[in-house]
C-alpha cells in the first residue's frame, strides 16, 4: 500500500489498476489456452495409438510450463525491486506474447518428427519464465496504488485479470471451431487462438508505457533504499513467511489449474463432450468468476483476508466431487453441468483473490516484488504444475473418473491447514499488516545503496 507522501491520485490508481487487470488477463491467456488446445495438440506433436498416452503427454507439457516460473520469478523480481516494476513488467508481457506467437508457428511431429515436442516443450517453457515475473509484479504494482479503504478491491484485479483471460482463452477457441470445423481445427486451425496473442499484448504494451512508476518504489529510489541483494534478503531474513507463500501459492494454484484445465478434459473424457462444447461451457465459468472475484474483492475489505480464505476453500473442499458425480451421472447435461462448472471455476477465483491480498504484503516493499514472486513461483511449479498431471494419472491409475476431486481437496485442505497457522492478524488493509509473516528480522537492517538507474523505456 502507498504512503501517504507519494500518494496516487485516483485517476493513477484506475489506470494502474486496468494495467493490471489486462496484462494478468493476457498472461492468463497466453498460458491458459494451451491447455483448451491438448485435444488437438496431442495427435499432432505426440502420435500415438493409445490417445490417453497421448493426452498425458501433452499434460507433462502443460506442467513444464510452470517448472520455469520460480527461475522467472527470481530473475524478473531482482528486476522488479533494483529497477522499477513498471519496466518488469514491460519485459514479462512482450516476453510471454513472444511466447505464445512462437507457439502457434510451431511445426507439427508430422513435418520435423522428435524436433516438434523438442520446440513445443522449449515454448512452453519461456512463456513459464516470463509468466513467473508476470503475475505477482502486476499484484505488486497495483496493490502499491491501495489505499486502507479499496486495498481489498484493488487486490482483486490481478486475479480477477486473469480469470478473464480464462475466459477469453477458451472463447477464443470456441469461436475458431465455430468459424472452421473440428477437422479444420484439427489440421491448422489451433494456430489461430495462439496467434490471436499479439494484439492483446500490443493493447497492454500501450497501457503500461503510459504509467508512472509505483509510488511505493519512488519512495524508495527517493530515500536511496533500493536494496542491492532482494534475493538474498528474502531467503535469509523472511524463510518462515516464504515458506507460507509458497504453501499458500501451492493450495491455490492447484486448484486454479486442476479446474479450468482438467476439467475439459474431464468433460471430454468422461462425459463425452466435444472439445468445442467444453469451450464454451469453459468460457462461462470464467466470465462467472469475475464477478465472483470482485466480489471477493469487496469481501476482503469488509470481513478481512482470513475470513475470505477459508469460505472460498472450504466450500471448493466439500463441492468438488459432488459436482463432477453430477455432472457424469446426468450425462452431460447442458444445465447441470454448466452450472457446475461455473461454479467450480467461480470458487476458485475467489479464494484467489485473498491469498493475492495476501501474498503482496507478506513482504517489505524493498523485497516485495522478489519475495512474492519467488514464493509464488515455486508454488506454480508444484500446484499448478503437477495439479492438472496428478489429476489426469490418478484417474488413469486408479480408474475413478472423479480422482481429480482428490486432488483438489488435498490442496483445499492445504490452504486452510496453513491459514489455521498463521500469526493472528485478521486485517484487511495494509500491507504492513501480513497475515503471513512470522519471522523476526527486517529487511531496513540490510545495507541500502543508490537506486540503480532504470533502463530506458519509451
Amino acid at each position: 500500500m502507498n504512503s501517504p507522501e507519494i500518494a496516487p491520485t485516483p485517476s493513477v490508481a484506475r489506470r494502474a489498476s486496468l494495467a493490471g487487470f489486462f496484462g494478468t488477463a493476457v498472461e492468463a491467456y497466453d498460458f491458459m489456452v494451451f491447455t483448451f488446445l491438448i485435444a488437438y495438440l496431442s495427435p499432432l506433436f505426440f502420435p500415438s495409438d493409445n490417445p490417453t498416452a497421448g493426452v498425458l503427454s501433452t499434460l507433462a507439457v502443460l506442467g513444464t510450463g510452470f517448472l520455469a516460473r520460480p527461475i522467472g520469478g527470481i530473475v524478473f523480481g531482482r528486476i522488479g525491486d533494483r529497477y522499477g516494476r513498471r519496466f518488469a513488467l514491460i519485459v514479462t508481457i512482450s516476453g510471454m506474447g513472444g511466447a505464445t506467437i512462437l507457439m502457434g508457428l510451431l511445426p507439427t511431429h508430422a513435418t520435423v518428427g522428435i524436433l516438434a515436442p523438442v520446440l513445443l516443450v522449449l515454448t512452453r517453457m519461456l512463456q513459464g519464465f516470463f509468466a513467473g515475473g508476470e503475475q505477482m509484479g502486476s499484484a505488486t504494482f497495483v496493490a502499491e496504488h491501495a489505499s486502507a479503504k479499496n486495498y481489498g478491491i484493488l487486490s482483486a484485479m490481478t486475479p480477477v485479470g486473469f480469470a478473464f483471460g480464462g475466459a477469453l482463452a477458451p472463447l477464443a477457441v470456441a469461436l475458431t471451431t465455430s468459424l472452421t470445423s473440428e477437422e479444420t481445427m484439427a489440421n491448422w486451425g489451433w494456430r489461430i487462438p495462439l496467434l490471436m496473442s499479439l494484439p492483446l499484448m500490443l493493447y497492454v504494451l500501450f497501457l503500461r508505457k503510459r504509467l508512472e512508476e509505483s509510488p511505493d518504489f519512488q519512495e524508495l529510489a527517493g530515500a536511496h533504499k533500493v536494496q542491492s541483494s532482494p534475493v538474498r534478503s528474502v531467503v535469509t531474513r523472511y524463510p518462515a513467511t516464504l515458506l507460507r507463500v509458497i504453501a499458500l501459492s501451492t493450495s491455490v494454484l492447484a486448484i486454479g489449474y486442476v479446474v479450468p484445465a482438467y476439467m475439459p478434459l474431464f468433460l471430454q473424457q468422461q462425459v463425452d463432450m466435444a472439445p468445442g462444447v467444453t469451450a464454451w461451457i469453459a468460457t462461462a465459468g470464467s466470465t462467472f468468476a469475475v464477478v465472483i472475484g470482485f466480489g471477493a474483492g469487496f469481501l476482503i475489505d469488509r470481513a478481512g483476508r482470513r475470513n475470505t480464505m477459508v469460505i472460498g476453500l472450504g466450500i471448493i473442499l466439500v463441492t468438488m466431487f459432488p459436482i463432477m458425480y453430477f455432472m457424469k451421472a446426468t450425462g452431460g447435461n447442458l444445465i447441470v453441468t454448466a452450472g457446475g462448472h461455473m461454479l467450480l471455476v467461480g470458487l476458485a477465483g475467489a479464494s484467489a483473490v485473498p491469498v493475492y491480498a495476501t501474498l503482496t504484503s507478506a513482504f517489505p516493499a524493498a523485497i516485495r516484488y522478489t519475495g512474492a514472486a519467488i514464493g509464488f513461483g515455486l508454488g506454480s511449479a508444484i500446484g499448478g504444475g503437477l495439479g492438472p498431471y496428478l489429476a489426469g494419472k490418478f484417474t488413469a491409475i486408479t480408474g475413478n473418473p472423479y480422482a481429480a476431486s482428490g486432488v483438489v481437496g488435498a490442496a483445499a485442505l492445504l490452504g486452510i491447514v496453513v491459514i489455521a497457522t498463521m500469526p493472528n492478524s485478521n486485517s484487511s488493509a495494509a500491507p504492513e499488516a501480513s497475515l503471513i509473516t512470522g519471522d523476526a528480522e527486517s529487511v531496513d537492517a540490510d545495507p541500502v545503496e543508490e537506486p540503480a538507474p532504470a533502463p530506458k523505456m519509451v
